[in-house]
């Protein structure tokens, strides 16, 4: 149960951050910081509708779901070694 929480979490986590972390790639990618509408307007014209801002999502899901999967695992363990309940336990 915990590791299928923590994955979740981590998909989640993954999908709803990738756009953010698109904007911001984008906007200094050429060291020289671009405005927040120009920078949105590249990332819709380099793909149709709302694609362009999950390109990397397969990579960012395999590298960041893993950490983040690992890091809530950690913590459940942690949590159960010092007598506490494990999360979502009743």
């Amino acid at each position: 149960m915990s590791f299928g929480s923590a994955a979740c979490a981590a998909v989640l986590a993954c999908f709803s951050s990738q756009p953010g972390d698109m904007i911001l790639t984008q906007t200094y990618k050429n060291k020289t910081p671009k405005k927040f509408i120009n920078v949105i307007k590249e990332i819709k014209a380099s793909s149709p509708g709302l694609s362009g801002f999950f390109v990397g999502t397969q990579a960012r899901l395999v590298h960041v779901g893993i950490i983040i999967t690992s890091q809530l695992m950690i913590y459940d363990v942690v949590k159960q070694a010092v007598g506490l309940k494990a999360t979502g336990a009743h």
